[in-house]
């Protein structure tokens, strides 16, 4: 009798341990890349992917969506801080696409209706590129589009994600800091698929950065959304409510991610007030004032095939 009982526990906590691998985000299985044309989509989600309203996983990619209450000294009153930790398999997966599918298109979306339409599992807004045409450093998708960095009223970080997915910043860059930075890429056998000319770069190699006050409107308490990278395919997004004198100055958010984020290797700063949406499959979670349509999205998507 002892020894059925013996027997029967070890089979339960076999069984436990096998689902824990299965649910384990570390358990994303390789998959085809998806092409690097930006109007190639990713795959729709799966209903029967979602673990929780707040996490979900297929075979590609995990996320899991996080939040807190906060008061900045900056911000007249309290706000909500939100965070998703996003893994995906392959680097391929974490796009851009341009509203209305075009650099040329001078037409801005809903960033709803560029997330729907790209099947977007998290999608935040990009910076913004297509609001002028004379500013700013800007590859999405491979292609290269402008270097206008040399016109800016004062230098910006550029963000720069390679073909495997990692983050690099080339802070305060002009064009020849471009080049000779993008030199050095493809010698070590990598290539730059997307740049982004906004900042200030708010994490550096893990270590958080001063950020200049008078720049990017540093000091006002405002909604705020950044990109990170924790690890290679691992990032994270967070975003804070806003905007009418309520949510935090870029300092307070630097100062705030590694709270949360511990792992946090790159944390780069994008287009808040109005501009800032983050979106789980579609819709937008986070609560700004004065939304609006925007020029560009960043996005993750699902790889799983049938």
């Amino acid at each position: 009798m002892a020894g059925k009982i013996i027997r029967w526990i070890l089979t339960v906590l076999l069984l436990a341990s096998m689902a824990l691998i299965v649910s384990s985000p570390s358990s994303l299985a390789e998959t085809h890349p998806l092409e690097l044309d930006m109007n190639v989509y990713g795959e729709p989600i799966r209903e029967d992917g979602w673990i929780s309203k707040n996490e979900y996983q297929d075979d590609s990619i995990h996320f899991l969506l996080q939040s807190k209450s906060r008061k900045a000294k900056s911000s007249a009153d309290r706000t909500t801080v939100r965070w998703v930790t996003v893994e995906i398999a392959d680097a391929s997966q974490l796009r851009t696409y341009f509203s209305d599918g075009s650099y040329d298109s001078r037409k801005q979306e809903r960033s709803n209706v560029m997330t729907k339409r790209t099947n977007a599992v998290v999608a935040l807004n990009g910076d913004f590129a297509k609001y002028t045409y004379d500013f700013g450093y800007i590859i999405r998708q491979g292609v290269f589009y402008r270097d206008a960095l040399d016109q800016q009223k004062y230098p910006r970080d550029v963000l720069v994600i390679d073909s495997e997915g990692d983050f690099s910043i080339v802070p305060g860059a002009t064009s020849e800091d471009m080049k000779s930075f993008l030199s050095g890429l493809e010698s070590s056998g990598r290539t730059a698929v997307n740049s982004f000319t906004f900042g200030p770069a708010l994490v550096i190699d893990g270590e958080v950065q001063t950020i200049p006050k008078g720049e990017h409107e540093s000091i006002l308490a405002t909604a705020r959304i950044c990109i990170c990278q924790l690890d290679h395919l691992k990032y994270a997004v967070v975003v804070v409510d806003g905007g009418n004198g309520v949510g935090i100055n870029l300092q307070e958010l630097a100062n705030f991610i590694p709270e949360i984020l511990p792992d946090c290797k790159v944390a780069y700063n994008l287009d808040g007030g109005g501009s800032a949406h983050l979106l789980i499959n579609g819709k937008m979670i986070n609560q700004t004032a004065n939304s609006r349509p925007i020029s560009d999205i960043i996005y993750f998507a699902s790889a799983a095939g049938d």
